[in-house]
C-alpha cells in the first residue's frame, strides 16, 4: 500500500476508483482489510480510500511506534492525509473509527463533506462505578489476555452465529499478529476520550448507523441524535458490533442511501 508522510506518522492507505471522495476508518484491532466488501462495492462509483489509523496495520508513529495513541491524533493523521490527497471526503467510520470521524469533523471540518459514524457513540468516559468497574476490567484484560486473547473472548459476541465460524476464525487470526504492546496502546486510546459536550457544533451532516445488537444502546444514538441538528439513525436489523463485515449488504445499502442525498464533488 502507498504511505504518506504526516507530521511524525508514516500513514498507509489503500485507494480504489474514481469520483467524489469516500474515506473509511477501521476500528480497534483492523485495518484497511475489514474494508475490502465496501472498497468493493463503492469504489464503482467512488475514490475510496481507506486509511490504516497510526498504530493499526502498517500505519506508525515513527517517534513513539508503541505509543501512547489519541483519537484526536488519529484525526490529525486522517486530516492531513486527506488534505495531502486532494480534500474533503465523505467519511465512515466503525467503532474507534467512528469516534475518530466525530472526532475530524470537529476538528477539521473543512475535509468532512459527510460523515456516518457506525456503532460508536461521542464519549467512553465512564459516568456510573459500574462503567468504570467495565472500562478498567476491559483495559486488565488487554493487557493480561493480550491481541489473541481478546479475539478469542469477543469474537464469539460479533459473529455468534453457527454460519458464521469463518469470521470468527479470520477475526481471530488477524489479531493474534498484532503486536501486544501497540495493541493495548491503541485500546487505551479510547478510553476515557469524549466529544460528548461539543457535539452540537457538528457543521458536517452525520448519519449514526447502529446494529440492533451492537454493544452501545441503540438509545444511546437516539440520544446524540436529537443533540445534532439534521442528524439521522439507522438501525440494521439482526445485526453486530462488526457489522460492514457481517452483513455487507445491508450496510453497503444504508450507506448508498446516505451517499445518495448529496451532490457529486
Amino acid at each position: 500500500m502507498p504511505a504518506l508522510r504526516v507530521e511524525n506518522v508514516e500513514l498507509f492507505y489503500e485507494e480504489r476508483g474514481t469520483g467524489p471522495t469516500l474515506a473509511f476508518l477501521h476500528g480497534l484491532g483492523s485495518s484497511t482489510r475489514d474494508w475490502s466488501l465496501q472498497l468493493d462495492h463503492f469504489s464503482k462509483r467512488f475514490r475510496c480510500l481507506a486509511f490504516d489509523l497510526p498504530g493499526s496495520g502498517q500505519s506508525k508513529d515513527l517517534d513513539h511506534p508503541q505509543g501512547p495513541f489519541t483519537v484526536p491524533g488519529f484525526a490529525r493523521a486522517v486530516a492531513g492525509g486527506l488534505r495531502q490527497l486532494g480534500g474533503a471526503a465523505h467519511v465512515v467510520g466503525l467503532s474507534m473509527g467512528g469516534m475518530t470521524g466525530l472526532q475530524l469533523a470537529l476538528d477539521a471540518p473543512d475535509v468532512v463533506r459527510s460523515l456516518a459514524v457506525v456503532n460508536a457513540v461521542a464519549s467512553v468516559n465512564p459516568k456510573t462505578l459500574k462503567d468504570k468497574a467495565l472500562l478498567g476490567l476491559r483495559g486488565l484484560l488487554t493487557v493480561t489476555l493480550g491481541p489473541k486473547g481478546v479475539a478469542r473472548l469477543v469474537a464469539p459476541r460479533l459473529f455468534p452465529k453457527p454460519e458464521h465460524a469463518a469470521l470468527r476464525s479470520t477475526f481471530i487470526e488477524q489479531l493474534s499478529h498484532l503486536e501486544p504492546v501497540t495493541y493495548a496502546a491503541v485500546s487505551r486510546a479510547v478510553m476515557g476520550w469524549s466529544v460528548e459536550d461539543r457535539v452540537a457544533q457538528l457543521a458536517p451532516p452525520v448519519l449514526f448507523v447502529s446494529a440492533d445488537a451492537d454493544y452501545t444502546p441503540i438509545a444511546a444514538k437516539q440520544e446524540l441524535v436529537a443533540r445534532i441538528r439534521g442528524a439521522k439513525l439507522v438501525v440494521v436489523p439482526d445485526s453486530h458490533h462488526a457489522l460492514p463485515v457481517e452483513c455487507p449488504a445491508p450496510f453497503n445499502a444504508v450507506i448508498d442511501e446516505w451517499l445518495g442525498t448529496f451532490s457529486p464533488a
